[in-house]
């Protein structure tokens, strides 16, 4: 979906750049916003994902899509935390389902459970300057100062409410 807004585009920069530091030299790889995701009935497109499925030249879906990052707008909110999550907890591949405020800092973190599912019983909400975003099996920390960099939310103050 296009026509973000400038602190949707800056965080999504922000994630996509730090992905490319920290995946730099490894077998997976940062993808988006404009790689297919085959999730639900047609598919999505998330602002970021981490492929590590074979590179193909000229693919216009990702192989095997690991994790997968959407930047919430505030208009949108209810897609990316149901209907995406569906989506998303359909595709075996997916491990990690990150969903990242725009307007407050914020994240959501689904990670598959003991019984393979993406939902709320394995969700971990991160929140304030300090925190960051950890996927271990892949070896990332990215942390909110990073993520949010440029925007005024990147500031040592507590997010609103």
């Amino acid at each position: 979906m296009g026509g973000g807004t400038a602190e949707h585009d800056t965080i999504g920069n922000n994630l996509r750049a730090a992905l490319v530091g920290q995946l730099r030299g490894k077998p997976c790889r940062p993808q988006g916003p404009d790689l297919k995701v085959k999730a639900g009935k047609d598919g999505r497109y998330p602002d970021a994902l981490i492929d590590c499925g074979p590179r193909v030249p000229g693919a216009l879906v990702a192989r095997e899509p690991v994790a997968v990052f959407e930047v919430l707008p505030k208009n949108t909110k209810w897609i990316d935390q149901s209907l995406k999550l569906r989506d998303y907890d359909a595709t075996p591949s997916i491990r990690t389902y990150v969903l990242i405020s725009q307007d407050e800092l914020r994240a959501m973190v689904y990670t598959r459970d003991a019984h393979g599912r993406l939902g709320i019983q394995s969700a971990v909400l991160l929140e304030g300057v300090d925190a960051s975003i950890e996927i271990s099996e892949l070896g990332l920390v990215l942390p909110f100062s990073l993520l949010y960099e440029g925007l005024e939310l990147a500031s040592d103050r507590s997010p609103a409410r």
